[in-house]
């Protein structure tokens, strides 16, 4: 045993036992971190929690601590926690689509559905389902309308048409319904027809209240000295955003040249313009009729229309009968006519019908002519007289000569015939009477068929000055027709000549045969023309030869 000094024992620890006790310490260190280490290790063994997968969830069950996969994850919570497919089980229904996630899901409906519950992608677990698009009712354009729609769903079209009164000015005139249950695709601009301020015409005014839109209306009016020509005073504002073009125009009013006025002087000192005046004079040899014997130019651009004509001197003017001798006056105050006049005689009642001609070819200087009969008495006759150069006939009718019967007056001449069956003539002017009754007699007879006979007698009132009459007669014969007037005393008697007419053609029945030929009928179309028939035939012999038959037949 080592000694230590007295110093030392008494006041400092020796060497050997401080040693002793810093071992003492560390041993004790080191036991306290062993037992540390000890009960550390006890505690992570029995920790089930800590066990868990990083994809799932210590849950207490029975009072014990255990690892379950999170929701969207399948295994045994601790070592294994895969993601699980929820889109195999068709868990998003029909009209949707299932998109699979790292421990979720979600779902899209297809296209032309929608969820729901509005969003884009849903889970179905709150009862949320896939649903048709449906854009409802169009929506509304300015000034446009949209066509009757009978499905608002996914895809459909709204077609779109401008009011009336506008046209389309720009963009699209269909809508769609797309997916996200809005219409698109329609953006036009309806713009109202407005054709601006009217074009102006020379020498013209407008009458319009102002008015430019789709269907106005402008109307033009002539100034005054000025006349219209064209087809109409108006335009209108149409669809093409322009006036309607018009072919209207004003001109100033000259009335040109006057009617020329057939054997007449014209007095006239050129003058065209509205108010002048233009005045008749008939020439030598023929007299006005009429009250009127002068024209005005008038405002509308035409000269007055006139009464008076000009007609040429008559024969056969107040005829008179003084027995034996006939007079009559052969123009209006005025000498110088050249006429020759063929007079008949024929004496009625006896059967050898004894007939007198002669000629008369009075002096041109005499204004009226005398013509004296030979007549028996208690002899009725007929004595035609006829002017040659105006064909006008004069026809009287003498009984008992020696009672002094008064000749037949002048009632109408200027007799002519025209489109073969018509009939004109004119009264005598200085006639009182507005109505004129006559009595037509008419005879016709066929030089081809001796029983033919057609006859009649009409009566025909008229108060015109200038009479036609067209007659029904038959064609391919000859007439006698006699125009009186009703109270006989004044007769003319006519003859006309109606040409054939073309026959219709007949009915044939077509026959083909081989062999003999057939007896060959057909059936008569209706006469016109009495028994005169003309036929043609044409007979075909085999393919290369032809024959022509034709002949008459009653």
């Amino acid at each position: 045993m080592n000694s230590w000094p007295v110093g030392a024992r008494q006041g400092r620890p020796r060497p050997d036992s401080l040693l002793l006790v810093l071992w003492a310490l560390l041993l004790l260190t080191r036991y306290s971190a062993e037992e540390k280490k000890r009960e550390n290790t006890r505690d992570v063994i029995f920790d089930v929690c800590a066990t868990c997968h990083a994809n799932a969830t210590c849950v207490q069950k029975d009072g014990k601590d255990i690892c379950e996969c999170n929701y969207g994850f399948i295994g045994n919570g601790r070592t294994i926690c895969h993601d699980k497919n929820e889109c195999l089980s068709g868990i998003c229904g029909e009209h949707a689509v299932c998109h699979n996630t790292h421990g979720s899901y979600y779902c899209v409906c297809h296209v032309g559905f929608q969820a729901s519950n509005k969003h884009g992608t849903f889970i179905p677990n709150d009862g949320t389902t896939c649903i048709v698009v449906d854009c409802g009712p169009p929506p509304y354009i300015p000034n446009a309308l949209s066509a009757p729609v009978d499905r608002t769903t996914y895809g459909n079209q709204a077609l779109y048409t401008c009011q009336p009164n506008y046209v389309l000015e720009s963009g699209n005139s269909t809508a769609v319904c797309n997916a996200k249950g809005k219409w698109e695709g329609a953006d036009m601009v309806c713009k109202e027809i407005d054709c601006g301020k009217p074009p102006r015409l020379p020498n013209a005014d407008i009458i319009w209240d102002n008015s430019t839109t789709l269907g106005s209306t402008i109307y033009y009016k002539c100034k005054d000295g000025f006349q219209s020509f064209g087809e109409h005073n108006f335009s209108e504002c149409k669809i093409s955003h322009k006036w309607e073009n018009i072919t209207f125009e004003c001109k100033e009013i000259t009335c040109g040249q006057p009617p020329v006025l057939s054997f007449s002087n014209m007095i006239w000192d050129g003058s065209t313009h509205p108010g002048s005046t233009v005045k008749y004079n008939c020439v030598k040899g023929f007299y006005s009729t009429g009250t009127k014997s002068h024209s005005v130019c008038t405002r509308n651009g035409s000269w007055e229309m006139l009464d008076l004509s000009c007609k040429k001197v008559q024969d056969f003017v107040n005829v008179t009968w003084k027995d034996p001798c006939v007079s009559w006056k052969r123009h209006y105050g005025s000498a110088g006519v050249n006429e020759t006049y063929q007079v008949t005689v024929l004496m009625l009642g006896n059967e050898s019908k004894e007939m007198t001609d002669m000629l008369i070819k009075p002096p041109a200087t005499e204004l009226a002519v005398n013509v004296c009969l030979q007549l028996q008495q208690h002899t009725n006759y007929t004595v035609e007289i006829i002017a040659d150069s105006i064909n006008l006939l004069l026809r009287l009718r003498i009984a008992h000569p020696v009672i002094h019967p008064v000749a037949e007056k002048t009632v109408f001449n200027n007799i002519s015939i025209f489109n073969d069956t018509c009939i004109k003539w004119q009264r005598v002017p200085r006639r009182t009477q507005t109505e004129e009754t006559y009595l037509i007699h008419l005879v016709g007879l066929r030089w081809y068929q001796e029983e033919f006979s057609h006859k009649m007698i009409l009566n025909f009132t008229t108060n015109s000055w200038n009479p036609e009459l067209c007659l029904n007669l038959s064609s391919g014969s000859n007439y006698t027709v006699n125009i009186s007037t009703a109270d006989l005393n004044h007769n003319v008697p006519l003859h006309l000549s109606i040409p054939l007419a073309d026959p219709p053609l007949p009915q044939v029945e077509f026959r083909s045969a081989q062999g003999f030929i057939p007896l060959l009928s057909f059936l008569k179309a209706e006469g016109r023309n009495g028994p005169i028939r003309s036929l043609t035939f044409t007979l075909h012999i085999s393919d290369t030869q032809q024959h022509l038959l034709s002949f008459h037949t009653k």
